[in-house]
């Protein structure tokens, strides 16, 4: 078993483009216009998606989408002053660097990479 898409909900879809495309750098893919489903371009064979869901109110919890990559420093000097941080880069206890941020909804994204031998 493994993933195709994991999509989550945004509260507006124009305010969650900017900051998936402009500030993190995602590559739109396909757009489905009925939904107002974006998806995102991926290395690998999972997929990540937004749709719009009106109304959307987020509560605190813990859900959170981990995306592995390369270069999480960069992607770190480049993003920690324009988005909410929720835990900042560092090594983790199991030999991970990680940074935590939150969209514009609250949703938790988390960047890893492995720290280098």
């Amino acid at each position: 078993m493994e993933i195709q898409v994991a999509t989550i909900s945004v509260s507006s879809l124009e305010r969650a483009r900017v900051f998936y495309e402009e500030i993190l750098g995602f590559e739109p893919d396909i757009f489905y216009e009925q939904t107002n489903w974006q998806s995102y371009k991926l290395d690998g064979t999972a997929g990540f998606g937004i749709i719009e869901t009106p109304g959307l109110k987020r509560n605190g919890n813990s859900d959170i989408l981990n995306f592995r990559i390369t270069g999480i420093e960069e992607l770190w000097n480049r993003v920690k002053d324009s988005v909410e941080i929720d835990t900042p880069l560092e090594t983790t206890p199991y030999g991970i660097l990680k940074f935590v941020i939150k969209d514009p909804d609250g949703f938790r994204i988390g960047f890893v990479e492995k720290e280098k031998a």
